[in-house]
């Protein structure tokens, strides 16, 4: 199975990098838009220090041996977080207006108030609390679950995971390129908004208005939502472990709730976020099954 997985992975690298940089060029040649970097500090130098890691397991324990290839799957993991961080470089600077106005109106057809929503869970400090860190842990859960999948040595369970990041990486950041958001604190008013959330919408204002970005705080893709993506795919990332996967589950379950209820992402974002994740996995399928009747 993960050989048939690694069949599609190469596509979908091409597909990332060739889409990011016609979006750069566009950008570069139309509309000059600055940007933030999303690629950490110190990139480059962890790039060497993972390759000097990985030669050195090679040559002292052998090209099969486990230590190797965890050495390996290291630089591919390091890889995949790169790619997302240039298909991020990339589809902030989206030509397009945002559409926020539009969800708002549609969700209040359906009697939804973000601001009334902020203030129930403003009630219950101790419940807003524990919801805050664990909407925050999504980016260790992200750091420190592929590392211990590594160590276990269950690498076409990581296969798995980079087909369904990089895809849904590919649809999510296409359709926000063309549909835009910029989350409820850029255009309803709360004093309950945190000061990073109210960044998301201003660092999109500045970048559209040609204003070098001030802060590079926030989020940045409201629909859809992908804390909600990346969570269940944690989740999945754990499914041969029943108990640590049970225990994540309920965590993350609670992690999709607080995207709402701490006011970072409307509920329409969360549906986005779950049909997202489901055609992830229906690709993920569809992958499995075309190459079993090759």
């Amino acid at each position: 199975m993960q050989n048939n997985i690694n069949r599609y992975l190469p596509l979908l690298v091409c597909l990332i990098i060739g889409l990011s940089f016609c979006a750069l060029l566009i950008n570069h040649i139309l509309f000059k838009f600055p940007g933030n970097n999303f690629f950490p500090e110190g990139t480059p130098v962890l790039a060497l220090i993972l390759c000097i890691n990985y030669l050195g397991l090679f040559v002292y324990f052998g090209a099969h041996s486990k230590a190797s290839r965890s050495g390996k799957e290291l630089l591919y993991f390091f890889f995949v977080m790169c790619l997302i961080a240039l298909a991020t470089n990339a589809v902030q600077l989206t030509p397009f207006s945002p559409i926020d106005i539009y969800i708002v109106q549609f969700e209040s057809k359906l009697n939804i108030n973000m601001v009334s929503i902020l203030e129930w869970t403003n009630n219950y400090q101790w419940f807003k609390l524990m919801l805050t860190i664990i909407y925050s842990s999504i980016h260790y859960q992200m750091s420190i679950i592929p590392l211990l999948i590594i160590a276990a040595g269950k690498f076409y369970l990581l296969r798995e995971y980079y087909f369904l990041l990089l895809v849904t990486v590919i649809i999510g950041f296409t359709f926000y390129y063309f549909f835009p958001t910029t989350a409820p604190a850029s255009i309803l008013s709360s004093p309950l908004f945190s000061p990073e959330q109210i960044a998301t919408g201003y660092k999109f204002n500045q970048i559209h208005h040609h204003i070098n970005p001030t802060t590079n705080e926030g989020g940045l893709i409201a629909l859809p939502s992908f804390h909600t993506v990346w969570a269940i795919y944690c989740v999945y990332l754990l499914k041969e472990w029943m108990i640590p996967c049970a225990i994540l589950l309920i965590i993350n379950a609670l992690l999709i709730i607080s995207c709402v209820l701490l006011g970072w992402h409307y509920p329409i974002d969360i549906f986005g976020g779950l049909i997202l994740a489901a055609a992830g996995f229906y690709l993920l399928k569809l992958a499995r099954e075309r190459i079993s009747l090759c």
